[in-house]
């Protein structure tokens, strides 16, 4: 090799690192953005798990209330009489 092609290799080498380093930080933000959205995805999924059973809640007690205000009418009828 010529020598001054080795004089460069010194000043070369730090360059190629960090080349190396940011294109290992760009593809591990490729895969960061992923994950987020596999997240966010499945946070989601859990709150609409979640919505469904309020809502079955909500609906099994207003048919409770239903019933419990029946039961008060039919005791006001008793104590009508």
């Amino acid at each position: 090799m010529d020598p001054k092609v080795l004089a460069y290799v010194p000043l070369i080498s730090p360059v190629v690192t960090l080349v190396a380093i940011f294109g290992g930080i760009l593809f591990s933000n490729r895969h960061v953005d992923v994950r987020i959205s596999d997240l966010q995805r499945y946070i989601d999924a859990r709150i609409g798990t979640v919505d469904q059973r309020m809502e079955a809640d909500r609906r099994n007690n207003d048919s409770m209330f239903k019933m419990i205000l029946e039961k008060l009418d039919d005791i006001e009828t008793r104590f009508a009489r």
